[in-house]
């Protein structure tokens, strides 16, 4: 026993002593006034992000790649009564070197949230990676290859067929990268994007100014690695009628509202994986989105997008702000069937907002179905206002394909703060709205864990007996580690809703 002991000590001082570390400092990023950070007494570049003026609050953030073992230790500018590491699920245990020090280790790279005094206003990120390998030749024709240390004003870069992008890391872009028309692009490297000076074309015209970080468009094998995505102004990643897209590794660190992280709009064979996400509106959005909007209603001929199919979200760790919600199926569906779409082995940290944690909202006429979510963790699980755990939901919203017909479009109409984005239906009309309506069906929620906070409510609303969400499987729902058992035990309404069951 003394034998293994000493075996296991030994061990853990040579990963420590040959651990590499690799931080990444990008240029003209403000340093945080609360948190500082050390990798094995090495220092990092500790950032700030977030807004004051929102009443979302400062956040502070560090990333860094590392191989070994590595020891962490955190300096909190306050007093610390109490603190939580997550996702709770790793089971860190931190040592308290003093009331504002402490330090916990890695024998791996894992996507970290500190909360210090249950001040979720004023929390630290400590997102780490594996060293990069085969870094693309800078001498490379096909190679746009930015070295660290500056900062370089880009606009819109745009990437043509067998092109990489790499951005080292400790450098930083600001403007907007799009890929459109193109194959076998990759987008790499530990660097930033930053959205910060970019601006939203009044006349919503794609063509003038950046208006994403990320835009993709009728483009196939797009590979997304490793880099740091900051301060977008509306979504972030955009691909748009996409197929072979991999999204991995990347870090997304967002505040201002409307800054999705992902909409995928129209796209089929979509990775997406190991990555951290903080936003301040959906985190994962699915959408069929038509662009014109001002032809897209009836009695004009639909706007037919292609249909979205085989998409899948893993082992990802989202926070999600005061709008939104954290992985939403919709509400633009504007195609004619949305299908195969997993959500797997993923942790979310926090839903701070109106919305729900697992979403469907079908306002167009799309067919939905199988679809899973399984084995999710949820942490913090007592929203701030009016916060769902599930929403499926067959609707007449201001996001809706014919608002624009019968309601002049959806700016004109304040939001219901009881359920997303919900209209009423003009009396006389529903008839008419409920033949441009579409389905929910053959959806499954397995090993779904919520740990702490206070259970949300749950929805599935149909439109009308034509159009229900039906076929909805819960399979090991667990609230604080208890089994919920049926609808009452979930919280879960329902209305033009059938074949709902618990195993």
């Amino acid at each position: 026993m003394k034998f293994n002991v000493l075996l296991l000590l030994a061990l853990f001082i040579f990963l420590k002593a040959n651990a590499q570390i690799y931080p990444i400092i990008p240029p003209d990023i403000p340093a945080s006034e609360m948190y500082q950070v050390w990798a094995n007494g090495e220092e990092l570049f500790t950032g700030e992000a977030g807004s004051p003026r929102n009443g979302i609050g400062m956040y502070a953030f560090t990333t860094f790649d590392f191989s070994g073992s590595v020891t962490i230790k955190v300096k909190f500018k306050n007093a610390i009564k109490w603190l939580d590491i997550m996702p709770s699920a790793l089971g860190i245990e931190s040592k308290e070197i003093d009331d504002y020090t402490f330090e916990f280790t890695l024998d791996k790279p894992e996507k970290l949230t500190v909360i210090t005094n249950n001040n979720r206003k004023n929390t630290l990120h400590i997102i780490t990676g594996h060293p990069e390998k085969d870094k693309p030749n800078p001498d490379d024709a096909n190679v746009s290859y930015f070295k660290a240390g500056k900062t370089y004003d880009v606009g819109i870069l745009d990437l043509k067929d067998n092109q990489t992008l790499y951005i080292e890391g400790g450098a930083k872009l600001r403007g907007m990268v799009r890929v459109r028309d193109a194959k076998n692009v990759k987008i790499l490297g530990r660097g930033m994007i930053d959205g910060t000076i970019n601006k939203q074309p009044e006349d919503k015209d794609r063509e003038k100014d950046p208006f994403r970080l990320i835009y993709l468009e009728n483009s196939e094998n797009v590979e997304i690695d490793g880099i740091t995505l900051f301060n977008s102004l509306r979504w972030t990643i955009h691909p748009f009628n996409c197929t072979g897209l991999t999204i991995s590794n990347i870090r997304i660190f967002n505040w201002d509202f409307g800054s999705d992280g992902i909409d995928i709009s129209s796209c089929q064979d979509v990775t997406i994986t190991n990555s951290f996400l903080r936003t301040n509106d959906d985190c994962i959005a699915v959408k069929a989105l038509s662009f014109k909007m001002k032809d897209a209603h009836y009695p004009n001929p639909k706007i037919k997008n292609g249909d979205v199919k085989n998409i899948l979200v893993e082992k990802s760790v989202f926070w999600n702000m005061e709008y939104g919600n954290v992985f939403d199926i919709g509400f633009e569906l504007r195609c004619d069937n949305i299908s195969d779409i997993v959500f797997r082995d993923c942790d979310v940290l926090i839903q701070e907002g109106r919305g729900a944690v697992f979403s469907i909202h079908n306002g167009d006429y799309a067919k939905v179905e199988n679809i899973l979510w399984e084995d999710i963790r949820i942490e913090n699980a007592d929203g701030i206002r009016n916060h769902k755990l599930i929403d499926l939901a067959i609707l007449f919203s201001i996001w809706s394909y014919d608002t624009y017909e019968f309601y002049g479009g959806p700016r004109e109409f304040a939001y219901n703060d009881s359920w997303d984005n919900l209209l009423p239906v003009r009396p006389g009309t529903e008839k008419f709205h409920a033949s441009h309506r579409g389905h929910i069906q053959n959806i499954r929620f397995k090993d779904i864990q919520v740990l702490d906070g206070k259970l949300p409510y749950s929805v599935l609303q149909g439109f009308d007996e034509e159009h229900m969400v039906k076929d909805i499987v819960f399979e090991n729902i667990t609230v604080s580690g208890k089994k919920i058992n049926n609808a009452a035990e979930l919280k879960l309404t329902t209305q033009h809703a059938k074949n709902i069951s618990f195993e």
